[in-house]
């Protein structure tokens, strides 16, 4: 279940840290109930020892934004109104956070105070086996080394891991929604033309991720399950949200 939340200040402008996925991350958890909002931050649901939180949400839109210097760094002013999109592949929680900003007369994203201007469910798209996608947020996937100390090697969507990852990313995601064991979620993901790649920093830690459009080819129906939980990894922390722009008409051979 997905939600699109518009918020308005009394403001021109919402001034954030140039890096501000964490700031909006703390933003959502403190607008689900306190119990809920310790089960996802301190535990989520596990697989096999990797912990999975199961939502994701979007960059900030906004018809203008400007980057300045600061004293303690980059900053970003973003025109109100502002959107965002927020999801979960478990629809109790999505309703949750609907019910939560319906209730709430203001509702504070770093040091500004912002007031919902509209709510939205946001349909599901209509789901194919070959489909164009485009990131509503970057998608990244990594994998851990152990050398003198740890470190992640990010990969990008020119090389074979990146749909391997994916891959093995929404079968567990799946098992955990369902219940059900899944030899292997097939899934097949190119770009559509070029894609971007984008840093950012969560928590000082940086991150590789990529935007743009994407050619999928893959079970609707496993698909349908996963897609509100984001693709790839870090989705909790704002990676990997994606929307479906239509079925892919010329059905373009991934692989020659």
């Amino acid at each position: 279940m997905r939600l699109k939340l518009t918020f308005h200040t009394d403001k021109e402008y919402i001034s954030l840290p140039l890096h501000h996925n964490t700031t909006l991350q703390g933003m959502f958890y403190k607008s689900l109930p306190p119990p809920l909002s310790e089960f996802l931050h301190e535990i989520g649901f596990f697989y096999n020892g990797r912990r999975f939180k199961l939502f994701t949400f979007s960059k900030i839109n906004s018809e203008k934004f400007v980057i300045l210097n600061g004293k303690k760094g980059k900053r970003v002013k973003y025109k109100s109104p502002i959107t965002i999109q927020i999801s979960s592949g478990i629809p109790d929680i999505t309703k949750n956070w609907g019910e939560t900003f319906l209730k709430k007369h203001k509702i504070t994203l770093g040091k500004n105070e912002l007031y919902l201007e509209s709510i939205e469910v946001v349909p599901q798209p209509k789901f194919s086996e070959d489909m164009i996608i485009r990131t509503l947020a970057p998608i990244t996937v990594y994998r851990t080394f152990q050398d003198e100390k740890k470190y992640y090697r990010y990969y990008s969507p020119d090389e074979e891991e990146f749909e391997e990852l994916i891959r093995e990313n929404l079968r567990k995601k799946y098992e955990i929604l369902t219940g059900n064991t899944l030899n292997e979620f097939k899934i097949e993901i190119k770009p559509k033309g070029k894609v971007r790649k984008v840093l950012f920093k969560y928590k000082d830690f940086p991150i590789e991720g990529y935007e743009g459009k994407f050619i999928i080819k893959t079970d609707p129906e496993l698909f349908k399950k996963v897609y509100d939980t984001g693709l790839g990894a870090k989705n909790s922390q704002g990676f990997g949200m994606v929307e479906v722009m239509s079925e892919n008409k010329k059905k373009i051979s991934l692989y020659k």
